[in-house]
Parts: C-alpha cells; sequence; structure tokens
C-alpha cells in the first residue's frame, strides 16, 4: 500500500498532555501521485467538554452519538498503514493522533511517526508568508472550504500537497519520508476491514463560526515564516493559543512542554518570543501608523508570552527606525556575524542579545572580526569606539541595530 493519507484533528485544547481530545477527524486519500482516492470524517465523542465552540463550532449535544476514539481505532489504523501522514502543522496532528491512540491501549516504542507537513513545505513551494493553512491555500490560488472543519481543512491539506507535487520534480525531495512511512510499525489491529468501516460516523450538523478578525489577527495573517522548521511549528501552536487572548497557566506549562518535544529549551523560547513580538510589530508598522488600541493589542500578547511594556517599546522603535530612517541598503547583518555591544543601552541588554541569538548573530567583546559596535551614542570617544573606528568597525546606534536585524534575510537553518 502506499499513498498519502492528510489528516485534520479539531480538540478541545492545543496539547494533548493536558488531557486534550480530538473532538471532529477527517481524512482525505491521495495516492502517489496525488490524486484523491476518496474520504471521510467523522465528530468524536471525547469524553469530557468539547473546548472553544466558538473556534470550531461543535457542541456538546453533537457528540452525544458520535463514536468514541477507541470506536474508531481500527478505522484509523486502516487509514495510516503503509501510507505517508500528511498534516499542516504535522507535529501538532501526530502528537494528538499518538496520545489517543495510548488512551485506547495501543502504545508502541520505536521511532516517531514519520510523517509531512504542509506548514513547511507551504514555506519553501508557495508564496505566503503566513502560516495559517487557510493563507497559505489563498496564495496557491486553492479554495478552502471552512477553516475550523476537519474535513475541509483535510481537503485544503490535499489540495496543497498536490499543488506542492505538480510544482516540485520526480521523484519528491520527501521520498525517503515516503519510504520510511511505508515500512513503518503501526500498532497492530486484528479488526478486519469490514468491521472497521462499520463503524457509524457523524457529521458535524453546521459550518464553523466566522470569527470576527481582530487587527492582530490581520497581523498574523502576514507574519514570515520562520526558517527553522520546529520554531515554526511552535509559532503555529502559539498563535492558535492566542486566538482567544488567553493563557491560563496550564496552557502556558502546555506550551514550554510542546516546545520541549520540539527540542527548544526555555532559554530559546525567550529569544523566540521576543523575536516574535519584534517581527510583529514590524508587520504593525507597515502603513505607517501605530494607534494606542495597536499598542495595547501588542501590550497583551507580550504579557501573553512573558514579556513586558519595555520589550513593546523595544520592538516598536526598531521597527520605526526600521522603516523612517533605514541604513543604507548596502549594509545588511547575516547569521554568523560578530555584535558588540558596549555602554548603557536604553533596553535591557538580555532583551537585545536574546534577539541577536536568535537571528543567529553573535554577541562578544570588540576584535577584527566584529561586523558592528553598538553605542547610546555613535560619537563616542570611548576606548571601544576609538578602537572600532581604527579596525573599520561601523558604529551605529541600538535603534539602528535593531533595524538591521529587521532587515536581514531569511536564511535556511544550518
Amino acid at each position: 500500500m502506499s499513498g498519502y493519507t492528510c489528516i485534520d484533528v479539531e480538540t478541545t485544547g492545543l496539547f494533548p498532555s493536558q488531557h486534550d481530545r480530538v473532538v471532529e477527524i477527517g481524512v482525505v486519500f491521495l495516492d502517489a501521485d496525488g490524486r484523491i482516492e476518496g474520504e471521510w470524517s467523522t465528530l468524536v465523542n471525547p469524553g469530557r467538554d468539547v473546548g472553544p465552540t466558538d473556534i470550531h463550532g461543535i457542541t456538546a449535544r453533537e457528540v452525544l452519538q458520535a463514536p468514541s476514539f477507541t470506536d474508531l481505532v481500527p478505522l484509523v489504523l486502516q487509514s495510516v498503514a503503509g501510507r505517508t501522514v500528511v498534516a499542516h502543522n504535522a507535529s501538532f496532528d501526530v502528537r494528538f493522533l499518538r496520545a489517543e491512540l495510548a488512551r485506547a491501549g495501543y502504545r508502541w516504542g520505536g521511532a516517531d511517526i514519520p510523517s509531512l507537513c504542509t506548514l513547511e513545505l507551504a514555506g519553501r513551494y508557495v508564496r505566503s508568508s503566513s502560516r495559517r493553512l487557510i493563507d497559505c491555500c489563498r496564495a496557491a490560488r486553492i479554495d478552502h472550504g471552512g477553516e475550523h472543519e476537519a474535513l475541509a481543512d483535510a481537503r485544503a491539506v490535499a489540495a496543497l500537497l498536490a499543488h506542492i507535487m505538480r510544482t516540485t520534480y520526480t521523484p519528491p525531495p520527501w521520498s525517503e519520508v515516503t519510504a520510511r512511512a511505508s515500512a513503518y510499525g503501526w500498532p497492530s489491529c486484528d479488526v478486519p476491514i469490514d468491521v472497521a468501516v462499520a463503524v457509524p460516523l457523524v457529521a458535524r450538523s453546521g459550518a464553523a463560526p466566522r470569527r470576527e478578525k481582530f487587527w492582530l489577527d490581520r497581523l498574523v495573517a502576514v507574519m514570515p515564516h520562520h526558517p527553522s522548521p520546529p520554531v515554526d511549528s511552535y509559532l503555529h501552536v502559539l498563535e492558535m493559543a492566542l486566538l482567544d487572548r488567553y493563557l491560563s497557566a496550564h496552557e502556558e506549562e502546555a506550551l514550554i512542554a510542546t516546545a520541549t518535544e520540539l527540542g527548544l529549551d526555555r532559554d530559546r523560547l525567550d529569544g523566540i518570543h521576543r523575536d516574535y513580538l519584534l517581527t510583529l510589530a514590524d508587520v504593525a508598522w507597515e502603513d505607517g501608523v501605530i494607534t494606542r488600541a495597536e499598542v495595547a493589542d501588542l501590550e497583551i500578547v507580550a504579557r501573553l508570552l512573558g514579556l513586558g511594556k519595555d520589550d513593546v517599546a523595544l520592538s516598536l522603535d526598531a521597527a520605526k527606525r526600521a522603516r523612517t530612517s533605514p541604513i543604507t541598503a548596502g549594509f545588511q547583518l547575516e547569521p554568523g556575524d560578530h555584535i558588540c555591544l558596549t555602554g548603557q543601552m536604553d533596553h535591557p541588554r538580555s532583551s537585545i542579545e536574546a534577539i541577536l541569538l536568535e537571528r543567529g548573530l553573535v554577541v562578544g567583546g570588540l576584535t577584527k572580526k566584529t561586523r558592528l559596535l553598538v553605542a547610546a551614542d555613535p560619537d563616542s570617544l570611548s576606548g571601544k569606539a576609538r578602537k572600532a573606528r581604527e579596525y573599520g568597525v561601523p558604529i551605529v546606534t541600538e535603534s539602528g541595530l535593531l533595524g538591521l536585524v529587521l532587515g536581514m534575510a531569511e536564511v535556511e537553518p544550518v
């Protein structure tokens, strides 16, 4: 058996480690050439509250007669065995898939489930800066039937993968993933196929609600991909968590657990959060105006990320400088460049260093390899400033530095 199984799950929350459950699953089958072979979907009774009905549109009454995930296990395993699992932010859906199978008594060791991620692939093949599936589909001129509806999202994933397959070469660059997937050791299930497909499936009664688009939603829609797939995956989960502008204590801990699963420690998260806020401020400045309401919204995001008003001010200062007083276009920072900070900064040095490190820059003392010296006063007569002029090292202000950081070209991670 070969081909692709495109999956989307709607859930009670974002974190299976915090007992969140699947409330709807949509599956679309593609053959090895990207042609549709079939599909199925159903609501799932999670055995608990259904979570954010205002986002996915599923009510407690609707799932009363729906099968449990345990009921669906034979069908699910029949759907994935020998095939490549595909999802938008695949690590998210795969974590839920494995957690639900474990709750149903199917535990197995070995390697992670081989999967393809259209979030990662879209960053390479689709001209969309946004991480969201609906925006990636729009950029690829693909109709998306309904956001936060499992089958509609699974169909969109399938269409997006088919589009990408038409734009890449044959065999596709992910052939190694499909080879591992075809031989992957899923837990065995002895239920015959005719019994597996006989499970009564329950369709949702209506579409997911159309949420009012807030200012922050519009910014998120044009936020650039991060060149690191694990960071991009984490930011996708983070943006979903920010939909209701609230993170509970357990959601904060679960976000950290999600980051840990992706190989991101707490120190790295601090840099990721500060860099995300900086980029968000840069996108906000695109129209040249920042209102009080917009500043307040950015402060909400900063607070949810464990940052403060000073961090918002830092980000807005840098974004404004980058757009109103840009450094000459002939000078551009690149990952690996050495930066030296000297003297009193307007903002905490640790905040600036975290952003620089996240962008792949090296912070240290002044040497002939230093690319920039950052000082409160570029005309300073300090020892470091004199030595920088002797070495031919440019001297810029703190805001000038961050303007250059925002102008850095995205590169693939090493």
